[in-house]
């Protein structure tokens, strides 16, 4: 019974900080700092979560990757939330990538899973606020994920494929306007 009790209120608590954050979002601090550590915490959580589950989740670093300006704790948010959907995306045995390296003047991180995918008609959708296809989810995960990723001055981009899985590309970039950098 107790056990119960804690995951409906770890269940509430997190759609109280969904709703909050969506209400009441703060600007990102940006710091220079590894964007591998950042994606790598995120993994080591995401991890801790599938330990029950047949899901591999592996993770390919970018060691030549410069030091990218970024808010740590808002982009973990991001990457976590993607790794979550993921694991609840997969149905028995799965696995999950997350690749750091770059494209042009950007980072761009993947997140592939072997998932149901997301029908064609949910796609224009899945950043919507609110919107979900999960019977216990809040829908706010995707549209805060892309507002932290727009406030850094990124992008997010998704193709699925039902029954194969589905891949987010984060692209955010390595070199930002000195004015919003935090010393």
């Amino acid at each position: 019974m107790v056990k119960d009790v804690r995951l409906e209120i770890a269940q509430i608590n997190r759609i109280l900080t969904d709703l909050l954050q969506t209400a009441r979002p703060h600007p990102p601090e940006i710091r220079r700092s590894d964007l591998n550590t950042t994606v790598e915490h995120a993994v080591m959580l995401a991890r801790q979560q599938a330990l029950s589950k047949p899901i591999e989740i592996t993770l390919k670093k970018d060691t030549n990757l410069p030091d990218l300006e970024h808010d740590s704790g808002q982009i973990h948010q991001v990457f976590l939330n993607l790794l979550l959907n993921s694991i609840q995306a997969i149905e028995g045995r799965g696995t999950i990538t997350v690749e750091i390296g770059g494209r042009e003047a950007c980072a761009a991180i993947t997140v592939t899973d072997t998932g149901r995918g997301i029908p064609p008609e949910n796609l224009p959708n899945i950043f919507r606020p609110f919107f979900t296809t999960k019977g216990n989810g809040t829908g706010l995960g995707l549209s805060l994920a892309r507002r932290i990723v727009e406030e850094h001055q990124g992008q997010i981009e998704v193709t699925s494929v039902v029954g194969e899985g589905t891949k987010f590309t984060v692209l955010l970039p390595i070199l930002r306007p000195e004015a919003a950098v935090v010393a």
